[in-house]
């Protein structure tokens, strides 16, 4: 996510949202609104520039507002006044091909990301397959160690009260293991333990503002992380067992992987008369990659306005990793194929970048992951051959790089204990959850504190 942006934009609307916090409903409804305008910052005249920046031929208000229309970009209204989404930019290159072929220099993210995985992901191209068992799809671990720090000076901060936060730490998965805390500083200020196993991973801090000079929390971990590649005999497949707790977990409808009759149409005519689970999620999988298009999406606009994303997803035809794999999660469960999504980041440049894939289950198998963003990249990429572009969309059907951090098995799961404040956004734990007892009435110190959280990501060995 990108915040900058909002502050001075926050700040514009602070007096016009400021309530007392005595009235619980109307607190709950400041930080409901709050949260879904959170991701609109740009009005028309920001917009429009930004459009004829790279479509100069619409030369009028009422050229651009249908063009708005016509490419569905996000928009939200604001005391009478249209604002649009931060990200529209970005956006406008994930819908329209011909714009990132003519605009030097955007692909090129995209081409070190494709060449990067041909020589060291793709192992036909790795001198031999040996490394990998074939007992086992998990294999060719990396090892991480990760600095995250929250710095905040005292005058930003309130003079009295507790803070809690919620940070997140890896989790123990089939994929992901030896997970080992360093330091956590101040540990004095630590709930209970920090928690590594379950569904969730995180520590819970709650500090004193009157015994600490600001915030300063520091905390560095290590842990492992395989690749995997299910190599899958549709003979093999067991049965699922549809009164076991997995199964009806997994395949109900839910908060943001929800389906309803229209949406398991549309699944039962992507898969057809196929009945194998394997070659239904495969079906699925393509149908995402092929007819979805890769879009940033307000977040935090759909948790306000309890929208699921699956079914944002399938009403507008576009959707981030995390929207794209709920939908696709949500068409699995649909047709009785227990799905979730699951993730916490990718790790690129020493970084921690936010990220959210799925997984289907096959009885035998285990999890099988399906990156469809990441496997999208290929339709993106117009300097690879059709060769190069169907071994890159299919590997991430079932295959997957090591360059994860596993924070949650599931959207929607939420700590032993939950935070008494509305989170910007709490279906994922990335940035912290924050619970302030003071002068958070407009998310003034929950800005600042994810403004000032950082990671920085050691590949190991």
């Amino acid at each position: 996510m990108k915040r900058k942006s909002l502050l001075v934009f926050f700040i514009a609307v602070l007096f016009v949202l400021s309530f007392s916090v005595e009235f619980d409903k109307v607190y709950l409804e400041n930080h409901r609104r709050l949260k879904s305008i959170f991701s609109f910052t740009l009005d028309f005249e920001q917009a429009k520039e930004i459009i004829q920046k790279h479509y100069p031929q619409l030369k009028t208000d009422e050229e651009v507002l249908q063009f708005i229309e016509d490419k569905k970009i996000q928009k939200y209204e604001i005391d009478g006044e249209m604002f649009y989404f931060e990200e529209m930019e970005a956006n406008l290159f994930y819908r329209d091909f011909e714009l990132i072929k003519k605009t030097e220099g955007w692909g090129q993210r995209y081409r070190s990301f494709t060449d990067s995985f041909f020589k060291s992901y793709y192992h036909e191209e790795i001198n031999g397959t040996d490394f990998k068992s074939d007992l086992s799809p998990y294999f060719n671990p990396r090892e991480y160690l990760v600095e995250y720090s929250i710095k905040v000076d005292k005058d930003k901060l309130p003079d009295k009260g507790h803070i809690k936060l919620w940070t997140p730490l890896p989790l123990q998965t089939a994929c992901q293991e030896d997970i080992e805390i360093i330091k956590i500083e101040p540990f004095e200020a630590v709930i209970g333990y920090p928690k590594t196993t379950g569904d969730i991973g995180y520590i819970n801090f709650d500090l004193d503002l009157e015994k600490y000079d600001g915030l300063d929390i520091s905390v560095m971990y290590s842990f492992k992380h395989y690749q995997q590649e299910f190599v899958v005999d549709l003979d093999e497949i067991g049965k699922y067992d549809k009164e076991s707790v997995l199964y009806k977990t997994y395949t109900e409808s839910s908060k943001n992987i929800f389906y309803n009759n229209e949406m398991k149409a549309l699944a039962l005519s992507i898969v057809g008369d196929e009945t194998n689970p394997y070659l239904m999620a495969k079906k699925i999988y393509y149908y995402v990659v092929e007819n979805i298009y890769y879009s940033l999406i307000a977040h935090s606009y759909l948790e306000a306005e309890n929208i699921p994303e699956s079914l944002a997803v399938f009403e507008h035809g576009y959707g981030d990793c995390g929207a794209q794999s709920m939908f696709f999660s949500a068409l699995c469960r649909s047709l009785g194929i227990p799905a979730r999504t699951t993730g916490g980041f990718q790790i690129f440049f020493n970084n921690l970048g936010d990220h959210f894939w799925a997984e289907f289950y096959l009885p035998n198998y285990g999890w099988v992951p399906v990156d469809t963003s990441v496997g999208q990249i290929g339709v993106y990429s117009y300097w690879l051959n059709e060769e190069e572009r169907e071994k890159f969309v299919g590997f991430f059907f079932g295959s997957q790089d090591a360059m994860r951090m596993v924070v949650q098995k599931n959207v929607d799961v939420s700590p032993g204990v939950v935070p008494d404040d509305v989170q910007i956004l709490s279906m994922v734990l990335q940035i912290p959850f924050i619970d302030v007892d003071y002068g958070n009435e407009n998310y003034e110190i929950s800005i600042e504190i994810i403004m000032n959280t950082e990671t920085k990501t050691y590949f190991i060995k």
